[in-house]
């Protein structure tokens, strides 16, 4: 069977057209597997673990990290940041284990605000993110290239009502 020209043109325009609309390659945002939901109290939520976040499109990203004793957020700008709303972080957390660098700021007891750029994942679905974090944006997870830029300043405690004393 032949195909007419306009009815090729057509047949590529709809295949190419499906492969923007669903993406192709790395590129294609993909749908977490299944074990990244639980049931809580009738209610189907999203786990925020590296490996679940993962699970979306790696990208390179930069923003601003601000890190504690195991306390670990990410803000993708300087306007979010200096509101200091846990509405306005993501979760960070890292793949692998990372250098001992990194590994020895999360254990510091002074909160700190750094300048940095990975490639990694971000998930903004609603769902479980950190520990008692639950009106975080979503979760980013570095999975390479994690490169401290340098400190932006030190910062007061958040609350637990999300105010922050970060000016």
């Amino acid at each position: 069977m032949r195909m007419s020209i306009s009815r090729h043109g057509m047949a590529c325009t709809m295949l190419f057209g499906s492969l923007f609309i669903y993406g192709c390659g790395e590129t294609a945002e993909k749908a977490p597997s299944e074990d990244c939901f639980v049931n809580s109290f009738g209610n189907r939520e999203f786990l925020g673990t590296p490996e679940c976040v993962a699970q979306f499109k790696t990208e390179p990203m930069s923003g601003y990290w601000v890190v504690e004793l195991e306390y670990s957020l990410f803000y993708p700008t300087i306007e979010d940041l200096d509101r200091g709303l846990r509405d306005a972080a993501f979760s960070l957390s890292f793949l692998n284990i990372p250098t001992h660098e990194v590994r020895e700021l999360l254990l510091s007891p002074d909160r700190k605000v750094y300048r940095v750029s990975f490639d990694g994942s971000k998930s903004e679905i609603p769902g479980i993110y950190g520990e008692e974090m639950p009106e975080l944006r979503g979760g980013v997870v570095v999975k390479e290239n994690f490169s401290i830029e340098d400190q932006v300043r030190d910062v007061g405690l958040v609350d637990d009502y999300g105010d922050s004393a970060l000016n």
